[in-house]
């Protein structure tokens, strides 16, 4: 289940201490990298851990909440869960509220009668193992996603993972570069994995439970079973990738947005230029009124547009045929964030994409109105950096 909404201008403020959980602003900081810490397996957390494990395998209980029976200080000793959770196979509810966790192991697929997950206010934990994905019964989890990768909300960045290297021992990694201290079977296959060369690491966001959308590592066995991958939903990146994007595509989002007074606008973060009365005659045959820090955008009337926005690392091919209307502009972005937002929206609560701070070329696309009435408007913002300014272009002009 996802949080309350946060501030859009990521200013939402994890504790510095919640009980037995330690400091952590990877995510509020957007510093895209793993945790490198490795479990003290003589800690006396990781131990009373072992033992609860143990029972709740013996006695084939059905909920497990291993960390009420911790102390505080025993629970912040404890940054994963031991390979033998996955013999619990009659748990349907796993309760890890409030934990000091940042990773979990691939065996937690082993757990098939999974129901419920809940390491809901573990702010620690910013991504999960695509085995979560692979448990049949899955049905509601409650996860703080405010504090995941590639949250749609926030958009912070993955970590860009480690190239292949034949001389690393999977059974002997560094966390902080692989995400894990083991790599054993593939994540898709359950396949041996052909040593480090052979292993094929990828993110890929997935509906895990009926509402939570998780960012996913996957530690598969060949790039075939990469490519057997599911997709996923729309507003995440189209498939799997490495951190760095996909084909150019480094994030992408879908809005619904009022288009009061026929228009939308994208602009700088700190941007106060006043858009909205600068339309002219010109302006609005073109449907596009460039500004030195934003953009106008023109559309068919006033009401509800449905939205997508890409972020690309370079400029993406030309696929103008395909729409209606496609104008191009390029804008200041001093702060390094875009907004997206209806000309009358209340600028620190809108939709913002990260860029690097300069120029920002800017393509809008409306779609042609669909069959039907009552159909909503379609409009594609495509960003992307550039190296100085250039002229905005109207390639077609709605007729």
């Amino acid at each position: 289940m996802d949080d309350a909404p946060v501030p859009r201008l990521f200013e939402n403020r994890f504790p510095e201490r919640v009980g037995p959980v330690d400091p952590c602003d990877c995510v509020r900081a957007r510093r895209a990298r793993f945790h490198g810490e490795r479990q003290d397996v003589s800690a006396p957390g990781w131990l009373r851990l072992l033992e609860l494990v143990e029972e709740a395998a013996a006695d084939g209980r059905e909920e497990f909440a291993p960390l009420k029976e911790l102390t505080d200080e025993q629970r912040r000793q404890v940054v994963t869960l031991p390979a033998g959770i996955g013999r619990l196979t009659r748990v349907r509810h796993l309760h890890l509220y409030r934990s000091n966790l940042v990773r979990l192991p691939p065996e937690i697929g082993g757990m098939r009668a999974l129901e419920e997950f809940t390491p809901y206010t573990s702010y620690r934990l910013h991504w999960f193992p695509y085995e979560l994905a692979r448990l049949p019964l899955l049905r509601r989890s409650t996860v703080s996603t405010r504090a995941v990768f590639g949250n749609p909300g926030t958009r912070p960045p993955f970590p860009v993972l480690a190239e292949p290297s034949p001389g690393a021992d999977l059974r002997a990694l560094d966390p902080g570069v692989w995400g894990a201290e083991s790599v054993g079977a593939c994540s898709v296959c359950d396949g041996p994995v052909a040593g480090a060369a052979g292993l094929h690491q990828a993110w890929i966001s997935l509906r895990t439970s009926g509402r939570d959308v998780l960012p996913l590592l996957v530690n598969a066995c060949s790039r075939e079973c990469l490519a057997a991958l599911p997709s996923p939903p729309e507003g995440y990146l189209p498939g799997p990738h490495r951190g760095r994007g996909l084909d150019g595509l480094l994030a992408t989002a879908e809005l619904e947005l009022f288009a009061d007074s026929s228009q939308l606008h994208v602009r700088d973060a700190d941007s106060d230029e006043d858009l909205l009365g600068a339309w002219t005659a010109q302006a609005r045959a073109d449907g596009l009124v460039p500004a030195r820090r934003g953009v106008g955008v023109g559309t068919v009337g006033e009401g509800g547009v449905e939205v997508t926005v890409e972020v690309f690392a370079a400029e993406p091919g030309a696929d103008h045929g395909a729409f209606e209307q496609v104008v191009e502009a390029t804008i200041e972005a001093p702060s390094g964030r875009v907004a997206v937002l209806s000309p009358t929206g209340h600028l620190p609560d809108a939709e913002f994409f990260d860029l690097p701070p300069g120029p920002v070329r800017v393509r809008a696309s409306r779609a042609a109105p669909a069959a039907g009435r009552g159909a909503a408007e379609r409009l594609r913002v495509r960003l992307w950096p550039v190296a100085g300014q250039e002229g905005p272009r109207v390639f077609r002009r709605r007729g």
